[in-house]
């Protein structure tokens, strides 16, 4: 830190590197869901961890960690305040934390790094440290500059590789260090991976090695999983624009902490309500196992596994019901406009293809539904831009397809037109004219096309040649359509205009609930 900052106030900005990648890295179960645990409010934690064990017992009232109490907002600015810090407020995955001075927050530094070194071997702490001053736009503007310039020259620190002469693990390529003595195999793993385990090991799970197996439909019926990574839509431009003529710092964290704990409620409500309905699908699979886990749910960032048959469906439900939810934490009623949106991403794999290699389509195809949701052609321009709700999917047929669009043009293209018409929009009932915008991608069409393609009167194969038909080019499918109308099979007239549709209701025609 600056020598000129350690007696002055200072504004600190705390972010964690690489979570993705740490939980993400590993194709074992119970490692991905210990990371994810391991990764959980760490910054928070470890803050806590730092009043517990380095602050004298009177001191301790002056270190104040909870941040989702409005009426504690000015303990830290009011006159003659003896608070030595204070945790603003956590948003976007970043914590946002005051101290009395710069000598404190280089002692706490020092911890949090040790701390996050200790609890996960291989993660990194970013950390902008700025003067504070009394306009809270100009010192939000500025320390989030300072964290962009650090993390552009911040170099990642890694734990010392191995040598020639250890073993090393096959995932990590870190040194053997340890055996999982609650594995009933009794493997070794490098440190990192052991503290993943034990952290999964504390969540009291059965199961936990094999419920991908166990969410599958039936083994050698459907083995096929869906990965799916929800993100909302222009969350950090919405609050920049809630934010824009607050000045004061009393005002400014009562607005932010209500905002950040508004919004991660919703999400986190949301998903709770998605998750109750799946449950009650449970039945239609014939089996009391559970049929999702959840990954990641850490505000509008959400990573979840289900079985295949529930993605789209669940998808659906959460995009319909994140749009009904209420925000009362947004004070005017122009702000509350439009309601929170989101994109998805689906990767659908076998319950054995890489679980790190599908998070990385399933985040692809998130990526590619927000680039079709802000578009000129489906957005509506404006003071603020309105983007509605999309999904992508895509089936993981091969550990390419994370390169999505070098993917799709190699094997969606024929004769320079794309056989699919993916992603898809989500219509909803507070829509903003996004509804008639987007009819043209509506899943609607979608379920329609599906609903020929699974109905009694169309025999499975069929099904099947015509996925096969879509990709030989418009002759050999003006050929199918006659061939399907000498049948008398009905509703593939416009089966050349809407091929993509058909095309894609052709690959989820075999994962219908």
């Amino acid at each position: 830190m600056k020598e000129e900052l350690l007696e002055k106030e200072v504004l600190a900005m705390y972010d964690i590197r690489g979570i993705q990648g740490y939980i993400f890295k590993t194709n074992a179960v119970k490692e991905i869901i210990g990371a994810s645990k391991l990764v959980d409010d760490i910054i928070i934690n470890g803050l806590k961890d730092y009043v517990k064990n380095c602050v004298s017992p009177e001191e301790k009232e002056l270190y104040l960690v909870e941040w989702n109490n409005g009426d504690t907002a000015d303990a830290f600015i009011k006159d003659g305040s003896k608070v030595l810090m204070q945790v603003m407020f956590v948003g976007g995955g970043n914590a946002y934390v005051l101290f009395r001075n710069g000598s404190i927050c280089s002692e706490v530094n020092r911890y949090l790094g040790k701390y996050v070194l200790d609890k996960t071997y291989s993660l990194n702490v970013a950390i902008a440290v700025i003067e504070k001053t009394v306009s809270y736009t100009d010192d939000y503007r500025r320390i989030n500059m300072e964290m962009r310039r650090i993390k552009a020259h911040m170099p990642l620190s890694k734990p010392v590789g191995a040598f020639s002469f250890t073993a090393t693990d096959s995932i990590t390529g870190l040194p053997i260090t340890g055996c999982d003595l609650k594995s009933v195999s009794k493997k070794y793993y490098c440190t990192e991976s052991l503290l993943k385990r034990k952290t999964a090991d504390t969540l009291q799970e059965k199961n936990i090695e094999k419920i991908f197996d166990n969410m599958v439909t039936q083994k050698g019926d459907n083995s096929t999983l869906a990965l799916i990574h929800l993100d909302g839509n222009s969350l950090g431009k919405r609050i920049m624009n809630l934010m824009r003529d607050v000045k004061d710092y009393k005002t400014a964290i009562q607005k932010m902490r209500r905002l950040s704990s508004g919004i991660d409620k919703t999400f986190k409500d949301t998903f709770d309500e998605m998750t109750s309905w799946m449950d009650s699908q449970q039945d239609k699979f014939k089996t009391d196992t559970m049929k999702y886990r959840k990954i990641v749910v850490a505000g509008d960032d959400i990573t979840f596994v289900c079985n295949a048959k529930l993605a789209i469906p669940a998808v659906k439900y959460f995009l319909e019901k994140l749009n009904e939810k209420k925000t009362d934490f947004i004070e005017t009623e122009e702000d509350k406009n439009p309601i929170f949106t989101a994109c998805a991403g689906i990767a659908f794999f076998n319950s054995h293809f890489p679980f790190s290699d599908a998070y990385m389509v399933a985040e692809a195809c998130c990526d590619s539904a927000k680039k079709r949701a802000k578009s000129t052609e489906c957005s509506i321009s404006g003071k603020d831009q309105i983007v509605g709700n999309f999904f992508d999917f895509q089936m993981c047929t091969n550990v390419n397809a994370s390169n999505l669009d070098d993917y799709r043009d190699k094997h969606y293209v024929t004769n320079g037109e794309s056989i699919i018409r993916r992603p898809y929009y989500v219509s909803v009932e507070n829509d903003k004219g996004l509804n008639v915008k987007n009819e043209k991608y509506s899943v609607t069409e979608l379920e329609n096309k599906l609903s020929v393609l699974c109905g009694p009167e169309l025999p499975r194969s069929l099904g099947k040649e015509i996925r096969n038909v879509i990709p030989q080019g418009n002759n050999e499918i003006k050929k199918e359509i006659a061939f399907l109308k000498s049948r008398k099979h009905v509703g593939f007239e416009r089966l050349e205009e809407e091929k993509g549709v058909w095309y894609d209701a052709c690959e989820l025609m075999d994962l219908q609930l």
